[in-house]
Parts: structure tokens; C-alpha cells; sequence
């Protein structure tokens, strides 16, 4: 699968795909130099839940261009094997009339980025495996 977003409605589809998605801290780069925020996450394929009624996932790489700043809350970052899930993204406009993409994940974990524009792009990687349940937190193992 390969999307691109460059509105917070396109940003939906995204949230919408990538629920449920297991992200490894390791896995969370943001390249100031280049404002780009990337992120590998193990994406449920909900497409393939809903078509086949299989539970399979993906490895997929989520990226974010155009990004002034970022921030975490709740998220150890010296934890680099702790995993992640995703459970969906909020945006808004903040004071600046920037927008702010929030990832909220479980535990009340949270990676907020700023930016001018939506600028993302979402590509899977690789085969995809089958799983038993949709969030087993081992599923991000091939």
C-alpha cells in the first residue's frame, strides 16, 4: 500500500490504516536538518481483515516532511525495544496557525509534531505475515 496525505482528511485515511500499528521506540527518527519525522510501524492490514478475513501484518514507514518541531510525553526514549501502539492521530491549528499532528498511543503515550503543512507519506515494506489477534504485542516479529 502507498498513500500520501497532503490534508487532515487524507491524514484520516492514514490514522485509519495504521490503527492498531506496533512502532519500537528504536524505530522513531526525527531528522531536524531535513525536518522529516519517520517512523517504521508494524501495520495491521485491515484491508486484508476486511477482503480475505485474515489477520495479517506489514512493516510499512510512515513519513513526515516539512516538520518544525517535536515532542513526546509518556515515552521513554532510553527504552528502545519498548513497542508501541498505535491508536489513532489527532491534528489541530495551534496559536502559531501551525498545525499540530498528535500519534496517541496506548498508556497515554504521545508524539506531537509541528508543522506548516501535511506533507505525509505512508509505503509498506516488504511481505506480509499472518497473526493469530490484532494486538498481540509479538507481532512485530516476522
Amino acid at each position: 500500500m502507498k498513500l500520501n496525505a497532503i490534508d487532515t482528511e487524507e491524514l484520516k485515511i492514514i490514522a485509519t490504516v495504521l490503527q492498531d500499528g506496533l512502532i519500537e521506540v528504536s524505530d522513531v527518527k526525527y531528522l531536524p536538518s531535513i525536518r522529516t519525522f519517520i517512523v517504521m510501524i508494524t501495520r495491521f492490514m485491515w484491508e486484508e481483515k476486511i477482503v480475505n478475513k485474515t489477520n495479517n501484518r506489514t512493516k510499512a514507514v510512515l513519513v513526515f516532511e516539512d516538520v518544525l518541531a517535536v515532542h513526546s510525553r509518556n515515552i521513554d526514549q532510553m527504552n528502545k525495544t519498548k513497542v508501541l501502539e498505535l491508536l489513532t492521530f489527532n491534528f489541530y491549528y495551534n496559536k502559531s496557525k501551525n498545525i499540530e499532528i498528535e500519534l496517541l498511543f496506548n498508556n497515554d503515550a504521545t508524539i506531537k509534531l509541528e508543522t506548516e503543512v501535511v506533507q505525509a507519506k505512508l509505503e509498506d515494506q516488504g511481505d506480509s505475515w499472518t497473526v493469530e489477534e490484532v494486538n498481540k504485542k509479538n507481532d512485530t516479529q516476522t
